[in-house]
């Protein structure tokens, strides 16, 4: 049998040529596009905004914390050191993004869609992402400890070294998802949500519970 071919990375966000200008928070307005911006080190918890597009704009050291955010759409952005915890955004959309030393604690994104997303070294611990569609999602160096992925869809996504403690996947699609070298104690799936996904022979204790069976340590 032929060895699956690696996972590729999803694809990198583009930025213009010309450079990005600053944007200032007071700039910020409901149904408004922003392209080629960079916001950094502003403070925008608790806020809210509506029918916003961001193409080609980075954020970096950017507090979002329990911020409302409503039909939000990101085009090839970048997220480095910002702190979305406890943050709300509904009707979510993601395309070519990269999230960096990131805190998404608590982060609420219903029936979000991601489409070539990248996660490292994300603090994620209790995200709620339940019915999110997802395409070319890779996740690597990172704590989705008790996160909640319920019914959402995820073919092909990749956790590389990350934490999966209680994370729940149950009803959960996954064909052709790779979970080596990620630690699966306690994690919350079955065996159908199990199907063509990818784990190392080392984590099958921390699965043996869907069969029933009791792997003894040593």
């Amino acid at each position: 049998m032929t060895a699956p071919l690696p996972p590729k990375p999803p694809h990198a966000p583009k930025f213009p040529r010309g450079g990005l200008r600053s944007l200032s928070p007071e700039g910020l307005e409901d149904e408004s596009v922003y392209r080629g911006t960079v916001l950094e080190g502003l403070d925008l918890s608790g806020g809210a905004l509506h029918a916003v597009t961001f193409e080609g704009t980075v954020f970096r050291g950017v507090n979002f914390t329990g911020a409302a955010w409503t039909h939000v759409r990101f085009v090839d952005v970048r997220f480095e050191h910002c702190d979305l915890s406890g943050a709300r955004w509904t009707d979510l959309s993601l395309l070519r993004a990269h999230f960096t030393d990131c805190r998404l604690l608590g982060l609420q994104v219903p029936e979000a869609l991601w489409q070539h997303v990248r996660l490292t070294r994300v603090q994620a611990q209790l995200a709620l992402c339940w019915k999110m569609e997802a395409k070319a999602l890779w996740l690597e160096e990172s704590d989705l400890s008790e996160a909640t992925f319920m019914d959402a869809n995820l073919p092909g996504a990749v956790f590389r070294d990350c934490t999966l403690r209680q994370t729940d996947f149950r009803g959960a699609k996954m064909p052709g998802a790779d979970l080596r070298t990620s630690n699966l104690s306690g994690i919350r799936v079955g065996i159908p949500e199990l199907q063509e996904v990818t784990v190392e022979a080392t984590q099958l204790p921390d699965l043996a519970h869907l069969l029933g069976v009791r792997v003894p340590s040593g």
